[in-house]
């Protein structure tokens, strides 16, 4: 049996006996239930989520073994919506306003700070619900906004999954509207289909090969269920309890028998464009080089995602629109989640200008944030690449992509973050191999690496320039050779003869190529 309940089949929302006792309101019913959904009401809903999340991110996190083991489903949408209440936040409540540009904001706000595949899925969910929601919703209004959340949730994936997050949106959906037609109020309606729904999520989840192999609930739809449980409580009036969370499964004591599949490197950025629909082009332009493909958003902006190999051609083919909060890390490395807190990491965010070194600075364990031509990297964008670390204290290594403005705002709210000296981008490759190891050892080793380097910068790419200065910049060293960086602007030249002229002339120094850049002087050489 799967954690969380009985099998059962994938239709909820069976209407329990139930009599209205209607108040003169014709916002409430007796005992402080919601009749109509009004901006209030969503603002509360939005509360009420991220509190919930707050309190079970960490069970959801211990059950997700689909579409990547890596234990960060509850995270990811614990921040997307948390991205949606400071987007509420920045707009003050005022007399009056209108519940639809509530719900639009909520869901913009969750849309730009969403994260993984089921965060990027939850905020189109919120976007399809903003979208059908009336300025005054009744039961059977929900029920349509239900449903639209369902389909566009469901259309923002390349290669839709049943018996996950989508599977339990459509079943929603469909005993919402069943209700609804029935006769029932707002408040009944949601109660119902919500307590519907935790009956049929372990029979949901078993539909999925991966997650009937692993025992477990799909990790998403734990996480929209709790967002919708939020709901049906603000709606009835019912405050949460001690029991409110207790159907979520507990933490795992066993490795899942999965393996990640797919894509090593998480790329995530935002498109914009007021004037052309780039959802069709940019799912057909991301299907081909990933999988966990997921396009959302819409009103001139879209959230991409995508597990690829090769985050540069991600990243280019994404140039059809203005590309910003451009976010690449390796899918296995160390970033947030609750089973990943751990006190003596040191996260790392590099800024690069340079798409073509985004994987290879994320193969070292950093979170990269590319600047790309169209927009520069705000605070904002920096924000995001240090809470995606997951560390309490982070080493930023901004090169030449960022302007100084925006790093002293980054800092000025961020007491966690040091900002390393690497202004360049032979300085962010030296402080980032240095980092690797995430510990404050690494911290202190990037920091002296930093002091010691010396560098050369040629303009002749050929074998023998190269190798001349190396070897002029060992033996002006007067010590001890710690490593010998050297970054190249473009790709075709091999290391092979300098590493046979340094083992034979300069034993124990081993070059690090790294590159191409795309950008720069032909060859820099660093040496620390």
């Amino acid at each position: 049996m799967l954690q969380g309940g009985a099998r059962t089949g994938r239709s909820v929302g069976a209407v329990r006996g139930w009599t209205p006792k209607r108040s003169d309101s014709t916002d409430e019913i007796d005992g402080g239930a919601v009749e109509r959904l009004e901006a209030a009401a969503l603002r509360a809903w939005a509360a009420a989520s991220h509190a919930a999340l707050t309190g079970s991110r960490d069970r959801i996190d211990a059950v997700n073994v689909f579409p990547v083991p890596d234990s960060d489903t509850g995270t990811n949408v614990w921040l997307t919506v948390a991205g949606g209440v400071d987007a509420l936040e920045g707009q003050p409540a005022v007399v009056g306003e209108d519940a639809r540009d509530v719900a639009r904001t909520f869901a913009r706000g969750a849309m730009r700070s969403a994260r993984g595949n089921s965060g990027v899925i939850v905020s189109q969910y919120l976007t399809g619900f903003a979208q059908a929601l009336p300025a005054h919703a009744d039961a059977l209004d929900v029920a349509r906004c239900l449903a639209a959340g369902a389909r566009a949730a469901r259309g923002a994936m390349q290669e839709p999954q049943e018996g996950t997050i989508l599977t339990l949106a459509d079943a929603v959906a469909a005993g919402a509207v069943t209700a609804a037609d029935a006769g029932a109020d707002l408040a009944t309606m949601l109660t119902s289909v919500v307590a519907d729904a935790h009956v049929a999520l372990a029979g949901i989840s078993a539909e999925h090969p991966v997650l009937r192999a692993a025992h477990v609930l799909d990790a998403g739809a734990c996480a929209l269920l709790v967002l919708l449980d939020a709901l049906a409580r603000v709606v009835g009036g019912t405050p949460p309890n001690g029991d409110s969370l207790a159907w979520l499964p507990a933490s795992p004591t066993h490795p899942w028998p999965v393996e990640a599949a797919g894509g090593a490197f998480e790329v995530m950025l935002l498109v914009s464009d007021v004037e052309r629909d780039l959802d069709a082009p940019l799912h057909a332009a991301m299907a081909v080089l990933g999988d966990s493909v997921a396009v959302v958003g819409g009103d001139g902006t879209w959230h991409v995602h995508v597990h690829t190999d090769d985050p540069a051609a991600a990243i280019a083919a994404a140039d059809i629109g203005r590309r910003e909060q451009v976010l690449v890390r390796m899918v296995a490395a160390a970033h947030a989640s609750s089973a990943q807190n751990d006190d003596a990491r040191c996260g790392v965010v590099v800024c690069t200008s340079s798409a073509q070194m985004a994987g290879w600075y994320a193969s070292t364990g950093a979170v990269t944030l590319v600047r790309c031509p169209e927009v520069p990297v705000s605070a904002r964008h920096l924000d995001r690449a240090v809470t995606d670390t997951g560390a309490s204290r982070v080493a930023v290594l901004a090169g030449d992509a960022v302007d100084d403005a925006e790093l002293a705002r980054l800092v000025a709210t961020n007491q966690g973050v040091e900002l390393l000296d690497a202004g360049d981008e032979l300085r962010v490759a030296v402080a980032a191999l240095a980092l690797a190891s995430a510990s404050e050892a690494g911290l202190s080793a990037a920091r002296q690496a930093l002091g010691r380097l010396r560098s050369v910068e040629l303009d002749d790419v050929s074998t023998m320039s190269v190798r001349d200065a190396a070897d002029a910049l060992v033996r002006s060293a007067g010590g001890p050779v710690e490593s010998l960086t050297v970054l190249l602007r473009d790709a075709g030249w091999t290391v092979d003869e300098l590493a046979g002229y340094l083992a034979e002339h300069h034993p124990g120094v081993e070059p690090t190529v790294v590159g191409p850049t795309g950008r720069g002087p032909a060859v820099l050489i660093g040496l620390d």
